[in-house]
């Protein structure tokens, strides 16, 4: 009984400190949308114990303000449907998950450059510019660091 309850406890401060690591960094929240996270973690949701879910949604709603597909929206939406006329037990925090998604904090489009080769934004070449239709690109940089203790040793390139 006592290694159950600790268990429990250990997995909800696992799941803590992953919420906590996805909530620091952009580049974290890129990754897990990489792997599909969102789906494993919707697949899981019904095995958990009721602290582990509440986690579990919690992580549900930073990872869909971030980056959603529409796969894992009909999985979402999946997870809420009533069986035989009875909601699954999670269905109104689920509800709540929607309702985050649109609580974005940062750009609606964006360029992830993880480091990898072929991360660039590359324009064909250009014989000559055009006179009259012209282009423009504007951008900002944001730069997060892959940890808080080397962040001034970094010494980021930008070429042009």
């Amino acid at each position: 009984m006592f290694e159950k309850k600790k268990s429990k406890v250990l997995k909800a401060e696992i799941w803590s400190v992953f919420i906590a690591i996805l909530r620091k960094s952009v580049r974290n929240l890129q990754a897990c949308t990489d792997v599909g996270l969102i789906e494993h973690v919707l697949v899981r949701l019904n095995r958990a114990e009721t602290v582990v879910a509440d986690l579990l949604i919690e992580m549900l709603g930073v990872l869909a303000s971030y980056s959603v597909t529409v796969k894992e929206l009909k999985l979402l939406f999946g997870a809420m449907k009533a069986i035989n006329g009875k909601w699954p037990r999670h269905s109104a925090k689920l509800l709540n998950v929607l309702r985050q998604m649109p609580h974005r904090n940062g750009p609606d489009v964006f360029f992830s450059f993880p480091g990898r080769k072929g991360s660039a934004v590359v324009l064909p070449p250009l014989a000559k510019w055009p006179y009259e239709n012209g282009f423009t690109f504007t951008t900002w940089f944001r730069l997060d660091p892959i940890n808080s203790v080397n962040i001034e040793r970094e010494k980021p390139y930008l070429y042009w």
